[in-house]
This record gives C-alpha cells, structure tokens and sequence, in this order.
C-alpha cells in the first residue's frame, strides 16, 4: 500500500506539469529536512538522526482556477483521523474571485496560529513549537478568504469535518453529525502583520452517542520586520482538550532574529506553557531556543541549529502540548527546490 501510494505522487507531481493545458501555468516542488539532536529525554539522549519531512507537490492556476497537492513520505501510509492517508498533507481546488473571495476546498490547514500557518519549509526553528499541538490542524472542508481589502485587511471563514488530525482532538467524530468551524482576521501594513483566530471542533471527545464537549481554542499573534530585525509573538489558548470539560492549556512566545549578513541569522525564542488539567494541580513549563540559521541559497538550502533550554515543572508537566523536559541540542539540514 506504501510502494503504490508512493508510486502514485510521484506519477501525479511529475506529469503535471507536462500535461497542463496552455492557459495554466504550474510549480513543482519538495524539500527534505534531515535532523540531528543530542539530549532530551533519557535514556535515548545520545546523537541520534531523523527527517521532520520529505515533501514533494505541486501548484497549478488556470484564470481564476488553482489547485495545490503536497505530500509527506515522513507520514505513515495508513488511513488517518480524517479518512485519507497521512502521507496526504495539502489537496486543494478553487476559485480567485478576487481580493474580497477566495474559495478553496478539499483537505487543508484551518486558520487558527500564526506560525503554524507558516510552511514548514520556512521556520524560524528547527521545530514547530509548544502552540502548534493546540491549533485544529489540517482538515477536509470549505474556507473562504480575502486579503488586501482596502489595503491592509485579510480574513479566512471555514467549516471542516472533525478536526480529527488534532493532537487535542481524540478521534474522527462523525462527518455530517459533528463539524469544526475556524475564523480569522488579519492586518497587515509597512511590516508589520497582526491577527487574531478562532475555531472549535464538536465533540472532540469522540463519544458514540456524538455528546462530547467541543474543544475551543483562540490565539492572537503578530511580527514585525524591519531591515535585519524580526520580532515575533503569539498567545493561544485551548479549553476543553479532547472534550474534557476545564482540561485547558495556554502557550505563548516572544521571538527575535537578526540577520548578521545574507548568509547567518541569530535566533532566540522563549516559550511558556501552562496546563491546567479537569482535577489536580496545574503546572507550567518553557523552552528557551538559542540558536542559528545558516542560508546558503535562502530556504532551497539552509541549515539550522538551535539549543533548548528547559524550566519550570520539567518532572511533573504534563500538558497535551508537549515540550521539551530537559536541554537539547537540535540541528536540521534542508534541501530542496
């Protein structure tokens, strides 16, 4: 089943752009990011290697048409949450009305968290961090969106199946019976962006009889860039994870960079998570990253490292959105094209 899920994106990537009509026009793409880490967690804390994704796709617009196809050969090739392989990332067909209307449609990322919108391609880290097990995820569903409405605004509106791909969502739900909704706004001028997101997944519990608690999450964040600076920041907050009424959880972060030269970008970010579970006590936990980034032809080719140090109750915590307990040195080698 693997071999011929395989097979068949890589058939499907590379004869799209042979086959397209005239009027389309179409992108090709992959990368791979091989890590490398030591420390962590033991007894498994020696030097030890691995690959966060190896993703091939492409994209493809037709006048006002567009579709995207991304896959992970990092993902297993067994039925996920949301009844399709979890090699599949990104299927996507719509419509570009214009500025005001974006249609899209089929199984992609919901719109709740800044950087967890942020192609995985493009971190400012080696990891997605502490807030992106708290967001929806990906889904099958239908969003509409604008951008540069009056010259600043942007929004995104969606209605999804079960965020079943959730970390904080356990299980499919029901398609037809339970549903996820997912709103944002954004603003964006002279570099700086802001915004705000909102969403919930019905009965994220997965009870038979469909009854469970809805899981509820909002974030704000917001970065400004200015010559070699960037700074960061997000809030999100999750209440009732995996349909367990007050088993809640906040993260936020605050992130600077600064581009020495063209090739290196110093990095730093520092992350709080606190996790207040449905009976017992609360606890908290941060990681600190420290660490850099090394362009040799920008995202194409760049290699990161970074160190995490880790606070708080490092030998109780035991929120849903995970985290390192204790310090470890994280490198990742990109390629890709």
């Amino acid at each position: 089943m693997k071999k011929s899920l395989i097979a068949l994106a890589v058939t499907a990537a590379v004869a799209v752009p042979a086959t397209a009509s005239a009027g389309a026009s179409t992108k090709f793409f992959g990368y791979s990011q091989i890590t490398a880490a030591v420390g962590g967690a033991a007894p498994a804390d020696g030097l030890r290697f691995g690959a966060d994704r190896v993703r091939i796709g492409y994209k493809v617009k037709n006048g006002s048409a567009f579709g995207k196809l991304q896959v992970d050969f990092n993902k297993t090739s067994s039925t996920g949450k949301i009844g399709v392989s979890e090699i599949l990332k990104d299927a996507v067909v719509g419509l570009k009305f214009n500025n005001m209307a974006k249609v899209s449609a089929g199984v992609f990322k919901t719109p709740v968290g800044m950087d967890f919108n942020i192609s995985g391609k493009k971190l400012d880290i080696t990891k997605r961090g502490m807030e992106k097990k708290l967001v929806l995820e990906r889904a099958a569903g239908l969003m509409v969106s604008g951008r540069k409405i009056a010259g600043s605004f942007g929004y995104d509106v969606g209605v999804f199946n079960p965020a079943g791909r959730s970390g904080v969502v356990d299980g499919p739900g029901v398609p037809g019976q339970n549903n996820a909704y997912a709103a944002r706004a954004l603003f964006d001028m002279s570099g700086l962006h802001l915004e705000a997101s909102a969403g919930w997944s019905e009965n994220a519990a997965n009870n038979a009889n469909g009854k469970g608690a809805a899981y509820k999450v909002w974030d704000v964040a917001g970065r400004y860039k200015t010559g070699p600076i960037t700074a960061k920041f997000e809030y999100i907050n999750g209440q009732d994870m995996k349909g367990v009424v007050d088993s809640d959880e906040a993260v936020w972060y605050l992130h600077g960079g600064y581009e020495i030269n063209k090739m290196i970008e110093a990095v730093a970010r520092f992350y709080s998570a606190s996790y207040s579970p449905a009976s017992g006590s609360s606890t908290s936990l941060s990681n600190l990253y420290i660490g850099a980034n090394v362009f040799f032809a920008k995202y194409d080719a760049r290699v990161q490292v970074n160190y995490v140090i880790a606070g708080g109750d490092t030998d109780t915590y035991n929120g849903m959105s995970g985290g390192y307990k204790d310090n470890v040195l994280l490198a990742q080698f990109q390629a890709g094209f």
